[in-house]
């Protein structure tokens, strides 16, 4: 996806949205799985200065969690911030995703940093 562009958060989540379909995913798991995406890809385009940005997924219909992960160009350091003010118009993006995943977390690595999110698909 293109960096700098927020149309990318969109288009993150339509991608998000037609895998996770074929993959046959609960509804539930899989609206969790877009929203996700797209705002790990918001903050990518808000907070790097990246000319590129990854997305990857993985999971199926028989696994217990489906991935999502954003990789940018950024030199990391993403944290959930204090609760927003009612407000303020940024700055819920990681508590969205804190609420929705089963486990989140992030590294850096030779490829960037990338932000990642486990959601629960099923017992």
């Amino acid at each position: 996806m293109p960096g700098g562009e927020p149309a990318s958060a969109g288009a993150a989540r339509r991608f998000v949205r037609e895998v996770s379909g074929s993959w046959g995913l609960p509804v539930e798991a899989a609206e969790a799985l877009e929203a996700v995406a797209g705002e790990l890809v918001a903050n990518a385009v808000e907070h790097s200065d990246s000319r590129f940005i990854a997305v990857g997924l993985c999971g199926s219909r028989a696994a217990r969690v489906a991935g999502v992960r954003v990789t940018d160009e950024g030199p990391g350091g993403a944290s959930v911030p204090e609760k927003p003010s009612a407000e303020q118009e940024h700055g819920r993006g990681l508590l969205i995703v804190q609420a929705l995943a089963e486990r989140w977390g992030q590294r850096k690595g030779d490829d960037g940093h990338t932000v990642w999110a486990e959601i629960a698909v099923g017992p």
